[in-house]
């Protein structure tokens, strides 16, 4: 039996002992396979153990990252859960993104994947700290709002909010917001929106990186009432709905205006 079918095996049985019992299949969104590889199975226990560290160890924090290897087989991993999530729904999002990263893309060495409640990254080049706004995914509502300039200035003004206090989050850089804003028949709704960076970014390398993602908005869901951007380091997205699931209080910035904006 060739090493890498091996390496395999003791992969899916090691996941087996530390995967939670439940897990939504829901929760995905999409994954991102990069640059491939065969017959290398020291690459591959690499990718085996880094997968399974970050399965161990992510819902301790809610963060974690970890790098396996020597010279040019090392590789690189960094995992997160969105708050809100707690430590059996973090472990559980984990588990399942690092088995979806191990079955939908099992030769490739650089790999992404996101869940509603989790993230999840490998690579075997070094990207922790690194800013990677490259596009990834959106997804838009096909609701358009009555007054489109009132509702854009709207959108502009809380995902400027949220990414502002994504950036400033010490540890978990995500923002999320509400505000008043006209709805699609004209009168006076809720807007919502959230940020979020990857956990290793600096904060002038987060700005950098929203603000790229709010250019693909933009350009992708300017006449829509919701869209949902993500690229490889950072997100948006805003909602005509409360789609965040969050147990934090808001902390209310502008009363008089309904404005409230909270980060992590």
């Amino acid at each position: 039996m060739a090493p890498s079918s091996n390496h395999h095996q003791l992969f899916f049985l090691l996941l087996a002992l530390l995967l939670p019992i439940a897990i939504n299949g829901d929760d995905f969104i999409t994954l991102k396979c990069g640059e491939n590889f065969t017959g290398n199975a020291i690459l591959q226990g690499n990718i085996n153990s880094v997968l399974l560290n970050l399965v161990a160890n992510t819902s301790a924090y809610g963060f974690a990252n970890s790098s396996y290897g020597t010279g040019a087989d090392t590789v690189y991993g960094l995992s997160e859960c969105r708050e809100g999530a707690n430590a059996q729904a973090c472990s559980a999002c984990v588990s399942e993104a690092a088995l979806n990263a191990h079955t939908s893309c099992p030769n490739s060495a650089d790999l992404s994947v996101w869940h509603h409640s989790c993230y999840l990254r490998y690579s075997n080049k070094s990207f922790i700290g690194q800013p990677d706004s490259a596009y990834v995914g959106v997804w838009r509502s096909v609701d358009k709002p009555a007054d489109q300039q009132a509702y854009t200035r709207a959108v502009d003004e809380l995902l400027g909010m949220v990414g502002s206090a994504a950036s400033w989050g010490e540890n978990r850089k995500f923002g999320w917001g509400v505000m008043d804003s006209p709805n699609f028949k004209g009168s006076v709704g809720k807007l919502y929106a959230m940020a979020q960076c990857t956990w290793d970014l600096e904060q002038a390398t987060c700005i950098k990186c929203l603000a790229d993602a709010m250019q693909i908005r933009r350009e992708s869901c300017g006449d829509r009432g919701g869209c949902y951007v993500i690229t490889a380091s950072c997100s948006l997205r805003h909602e005509a709905y409360a789609f965040l699931f969050l147990n934090a209080p808001l902390d209310p910035t502008t009363p008089a205006r309904s404005i409230a904006v909270g980060s992590l």
